[in-house]
């Protein structure tokens, strides 16, 4: 007998709280991941409150780097994938330093996110999410790329 995808779901979810939360990181949204369609919640996920040295930063649209942050998506194809966006300006903003972009890992062969793979890329992140200041941030942005 095989595990029903729902219940493959849940647990893939809940090993990522586990690991993340385990690691410092705060879940989002008004869903939790012990619900079917917590991967369906386009506010369910996780951000590291420690980014920028854990300053609390208002949040305007368009404007405000973002934190360290994860979530489950669908990839082009309509495939579940995990994603990380680093710390830093959206869209290509400012300089290639300051700049981010996602990163989408694709679910192994039994349906799970790879925990190895994503513990070695945030063991970079983390800390860098932790220095950042997002004034500089601001100003790269709007100001043009600064000179690093």
């Amino acid at each position: 007998m095989t595990t029903p995808p729902t219940d493959l779901v849940l647990t893939r979810q809940l090993h990522v709280h586990e690991f993340l939360t385990g690691r410092g990181w705060h879940l989002d949204g008004a869903s939790d991941p012990g619900e079917a369609w917590f991967a369906g919640d386009p506010r369910a996920g996780w951000h590291y409150p420690a980014s920028y040295g854990g300053q609390r930063i208002n949040d305007v649209a368009g404007t405000t780097p973002v934190r360290l942050q994860s979530h489950f998506t669908f990839d082009d194809q309509g495939e579940e994938v995990f994603t990380v966006v680093p710390a830093g300006n959206l869209r290509g903003n400012g300089c290639s330093e300051h700049d981010t972009s996602e990163r989408f890992f694709p679910l192994t062969a039994t349906g799970v996110v790879d925990l190895d793979e994503i513990a070695t890329l945030l063991d970079t992140l983390e800390p860098r999410a932790r220095s950042l200041d997002p004034r500089a941030l601001i100003e790269c942005r709007y100001f043009g790329p600064c000179k690093r």
